[in-house]
């Protein structure tokens, strides 16, 4: 067994056993605030330093680009987040706290969810450990010397806020950044971007995506996440690009451990 996986062993039990109490307490099926009170109270009562929705915000080139409030941190050394979802542990429930970790330079996170019939607790380490970064471009992707040299101006932008943020931290954070880069570069961008759908005499509103499109020729997904992207992200660029009679997708993935660039080609 490594021996990081023991990492405040005494404090875990103190504060698992303050989650089950509260959980006990209060039983299952309530509003998740009631298990957050109760939680908090159950920590304080065992005289543990516990700062409840501590806030905390992340900055970049200057600007203020996120802002979170932290459910629980205990003892200056552990990083609680409550769920109530009635399944297990989603990938942004992991991305979260990761970012919790990060920001806040503790390794050990504690996931704990009072949505089913007990309280389920995930243990997080976080070791900020880099590996090598991923590139993969289709074929014929960069034909264009114009996509070219709007691919290395954004590419240039992504490494930037690659070599000031890390890996680690939620899509959402990195989006900021790129609005940041994107703005301060002067390139046109939409960060609201429709795809218009129609089939037979069947009538569709517009549906609007999360991928930004770039000079009117690139379609940007900015995306984070544990290991790789989902394939579904993937595909689903290349159904938009085919939607929006676009050639050229890029896709910018931090995981944990590097950043993945994927290159989309629709000819």
């Amino acid at each position: 067994m490594i021996e990081k996986d023991f990492l405040y062993k005494e404090l875990t039990y103190e504060v698992l056993g303050c989650a089950y109490d509260a959980f006990k307490t209060v039983g299952a099926g309530y509003d998740e605030i009631i298990y957050h009170k109760v939680f908090h109270r159950n920590l304080l009562k065992k005289r543990l330093k516990a700062w409840y929705k501590k806030p905390e915000y992340l900055e970049y080139d200057g600007e203020r680009i996120a802002e979170f409030e932290i459910d629980e941190t205990v003892e200056d050394k552990i990083i609680v987040e409550l769920k109530n979802i009635q399944t297990d542990f989603l990938p942004e429930n992991y991305g979260q706290i990761m970012t919790y970790l990060k920001l806040t330079k503790l390794r050990l996170g504690l996931l704990i969810n009072f949505g089913l019939d007990k309280a389920i607790p995930k243990r997080i380490i976080f070791d900020e450990v880099r590996i090598q970064n991923l590139e993969q471009w289709d074929k014929d992707y960069f034909q264009s010397p114009s996509i070219r040299e709007l691919v290395d101006a954004i590419i240039a932008s992504v490494h930037q806020i690659d070599s000031s943020l890390g890996t680690g931290y939620l899509a959402k954070t990195y989006q900021a950044a790129m609005g940041v880069e994107l703005k301060r570069n002067k390139m046109d961008y939409y960060d609201k971007v429709s795809v218009e759908i129609k089939y037979e005499d069947l009538d569709f509103k517009s549906f609007e995506i999360d991928y930004w499109l770039v000079n009117k020729s690139l379609l940007l997904g900015v995306l984070a996440g544990k290991d790789n992207p989902r394939t579904y992200d993937l595909s689903r660029m290349r159904s938009y690009l085919r939607r929006l009679n676009i050639r050229h997708g890029l896709i910018t993935y931090w995981s944990t451990k590097n950043l993945q660039l994927y290159g989309i080609y629709e000819p």
